[in-house]
């Protein structure tokens, strides 16, 4: 005990010491419960916060996985319609549609054809300038029945289209109507010509009312309006084709256009069904119009044409 301090005081100083020690201890012990109690919320937040970073990763994720799925049919469609359009502007611009067949009219009549004119024999045979009516004139009416070969391998094709011109399908269309279609005198502008319409890179349009003066000088070397670049003959050229990118145009006659639109109009519709936006056609449908287009092309190569006024 410290000298001169009374025994009394001395026992208060002791009991003061242990007051304050005791308070400090409450006051650690409550600062520790709370470090311990923020710790467990920052740990919490902590944890929160990653589950919501990835619940958001996980989000964007999906959002981007169905983008990229949406972005996908849209290019799909895009290159259909792109195809289609493409067809289109073929047909508008280097075609005359097919003809329609001709329909029944009502009640099994049979519709008036321009033309038509009766047998002479039998007008000769009665030596009168008048018709007798009693004598029964014949009733001619349009037949058709399919080649079953022809229509074989067109059903062939048709469950697996292609434009390989090696399958047996196109294979005969290309030797019986293609290849004599687009057989011309300068023979290497013929197979460009042949490539072109086989790759719907091939455009033909009217040739302007232009002076002969300012046609450019690359185009006169590939004919011109009063010479067919094809046949190299002295011919009207109403219209001039272009091959794929090329700046350079060539001149061709009615004749030759028509050659070229009928090979055109037939790869155009066997490339819709082999891309598959033929459906309003069955089969049989298909085939009767892929015998109508060989036909066109048929009537081209012997020197048939419809010209343009």
């Amino acid at each position: 005990m410290p000298e001169g301090l009374p025994h009394g005081k001395c026992q208060l100083n002791i009991f003061n010491v242990n007051v304050e020690l005791k308070l400090k201890d409450e006051e650690c012990e409550r600062l520790s419960k709370v470090r311990d109690q923020l710790g467990q919320e920052l740990e919490e937040l902590t944890a929160s916060l990653f589950e919501e970073a990835h619940k958001m990763v996980r989000e964007a994720n999906v959002k981007q996985a169905t983008a990229e799925k949406q972005l996908k049919e849209a290019q799909g469609k895009i290159d259909v319609l792109q195809a289609e359009v493409a067809a289109l502007k073929t047909l508008v611009l280097s075609s005359s549609p097919t003809s329609p067949t001709q329909e029944p009219l009502p009640g099994g009549k049979t519709p008036f054809k321009k033309g038509h004119v009766r047998n002479k024999s039998t007008s000769s045979a009665m030596g009168s300038s008048h018709q007798d009516l009693s004598v029964v004139q014949p009733i001619v009416k349009d037949c058709r029945e399919a080649d079953l070969s022809l229509y074989n391998e067109f059903r062939s094709w048709k469950d697996e289209p292609t434009m390989d011109r090696t399958c047996p399908f196109l294979d005969k269309i290309y030797q019986e109507d293609v290849f004599p279609c687009l057989t011309f005198s300068k023979s290497e502008l013929a197979s460009a010509v042949l490539e072109a319409v086989e790759n719907n890179t091939l455009s033909i349009e009217p040739v302007g009312l232009q002076p002969v003066r300012f046609v450019k000088a690359s185009a006169v070397e590939c004919g011109g309006p009063k010479k067919c670049a094809l046949t190299g003959q002295s011919k009207s050229c109403k219209h001039r084709i272009k091959l794929g990118d090329s700046s350079s145009y060539y001149y061709i006659s009615p004749f030759c256009r028509y050659r070229i639109a009928s090979v055109c109009n037939f790869f155009t519709y066997i490339r819709y069904i082999q891309q598959g936006l033929v459906k309003q056609q069955d089969v049989d449908q298909m085939f009767w119009e892929v015998m109508q287009l060989r036909k066109e092309m048929s009537l081209a190569k012997l020197g048939y044409f419809k010209e343009e006024l």
